[in-house]
């Protein structure tokens, strides 16, 4: 099957299970279970901004910033019960808030393959405890997807593979976080944007949704 094929073939199955597309009764009522990650990302956009982390950082007042972040974890359905948990566990860890905040500004509005391994690195500092291992994909890519969904993706790693191995694509997939992975699914879910009739004028976000549909 041709690679424009394969992308059409997404298409028609989203559309089989939602004939009206995102009018559809049936979608209308699957995205009223995934509303609060609305608010995640309103969240994300209003406290996790340039200014207000370099504010933080500077005068060492962590609080908003930290609490912030674990209500946007907490909101996102993107982000599994045992992944909040070990977040939650990680920040409970209040000598690596400091580090955690400083990677995080610096792979939200500094973005590059530099920046995203430090944040990886930070978030891996906790694993030897099983329960405070915050170095999972889905939380990594939680922040980034939610403060610039335009830009960024989420990666849900069993959905992803799916995805990729229907169109063919080799994200270059590792379980730990790395930026080689991530910028092979973002141009892959860019590329269905562009290629895609039904997620031709949405987010990556929205976008994603209608791949994950179809595995």
């Amino acid at each position: 099957m041709k690679t424009m094929d394969r992308y059409a073939a997404i298409d028609a199955d989203f559309l089989l299970r939602f004939p009206g597309g995102f009018q559809d009764p049936d979608w209308i009522a699957l995205a009223r279970r995934h509303k609060s990650y609305a608010k995640a990302e309103a969240l994300c956009q209003r406290e996790l901004t340039r200014g207000k982390l370099d504010a933080a950082l500077e005068s060492g007042k962590l609080a908003d910033a930290t609490q912030a972040c674990r209500q946007i974890i907490s909101l996102a359905t993107t982000v599994s019960t045992f992944e909040k948990i070990a977040f939650r566990n990680f920040m409970d860890n209040r000598d690596l808030n400091q580090p955690f905040i400083q990677a995080l500004r610096n792979t939200l509005h500094d973005f590059g393959p530099a920046s995203f391994a430090a944040y990886v690195d930070v978030l891996a500092m906790a694993r030897t405890d099983p329960k405070a291992n915050a170095a999972k994909w889905p939380i990594v890519s939680c922040f980034l997807a939610c403060f610039d969904p335009q830009r960024h993706v989420c990666i849900k790693p069993t959905t992803v593979k799916k995805v990729a191995a229907r169109l063919g694509v080799d994200i270059h997939y590792q379980s730990r976080p790395n930026y080689e992975c991530y910028e092979a699914v973002r141009r892959m879910v860019l590329d269905f944007r562009s290629r895609s009739a039904v997620a031709a004028d949405v987010d990556n976000t929205l976008a994603q949704a209608v791949m994950y549909c179809t595995v």
